[in-house]
């Protein structure tokens, strides 16, 4: 399968009239789920979650990261895009992430024990810090590289999100409210608002498990 660049914006409108919900004549419909854009991201099925923040409907400026940087994707410069070149584009875009967070992880890393504690990773990996508390898989309050590579397996990247918030969860309603948030993961508290994509007031599973996709 190929896709060219009006293939890419036409999948990329509909995904934001499938969320958003468009306007007839009778007015203004009523907001979708954002699960019905599941149609558009599987014309390139578990390729393009693969580049770390990255989503196949997602826009940078209004713009698709794919056809963003459609050029550096089309290797045969034929104008078409083939599911082995987004596949080879986005791994190697994963790849240099990784060496680029390697290189930030060695420097913020001050005693030289090959691990981060919490002051190292507030310091220099903020993100890392926001999420300090999911990537300490022991909880002996330092971050390893084997932690942070295991993070690579969604599964227990989900479970271990899963148990952190059971166990931050005081009132056991299954997400964490802002304050809840600030007791055990003050990190990440302080960018509560803008994990909470749907403005709900709660961070689920699903909200905490989507960010730490991109270590």
């Amino acid at each position: 399968m190929t896709m060219s660049r009006g293939l890419i914006l036409t999948a990329a409108v509909c995904a934001a009239l499938l969320v958003a919900g468009d306007v007839d004549a009778k007015g203004p419909k009523k907001k979708k789920r954002a699960t019905q854009a599941a149609p558009v991201t599987a014309v390139v099925p578990a390729v393009a979650p693969a580049v770390p923040g990255a989503n196949f409907a997602a826009a940078t400026n209004g713009e698709p990261w794919v056809l963003r940087h459609f050029d550096a994707i089309d290797a045969d410069r034929s104008g078409q895009l083939s599911r082995a070149e987004i596949t080879a584009w986005t791994d190697q875009v994963r790849e240099q992430a990784r060496a680029q967070f390697l290189v930030q992880f060695k420097a913020a890393d001050l005693n030289g024990d090959g691990q981060l504690s919490r002051e190292e990773a507030r310091a220099g990996t903020p993100r890392l810090y926001e999420h300090f508390e999911f990537v300490d898989a022991n909880g002996d309050g330092q971050v390893s590289l084997a932690e942070l590579a295991q993070l690579r397996d969604r599964e227990q990247v989900r479970q271990r999100v899963i148990e952190r918030l059971r166990q931050a969860d005081q009132n056991r309603d299954g997400k964490l409210d802002l304050a809840e948030a600030q007791v055990a993961f003050p990190g990440l508290a302080a960018r509560f608002t803008l994990l909470d994509r749907d403005g709900d007031g709660y961070l689920t599973p699903d909200d905490l498990g989507r960010q730490l996709g991109g270590f």
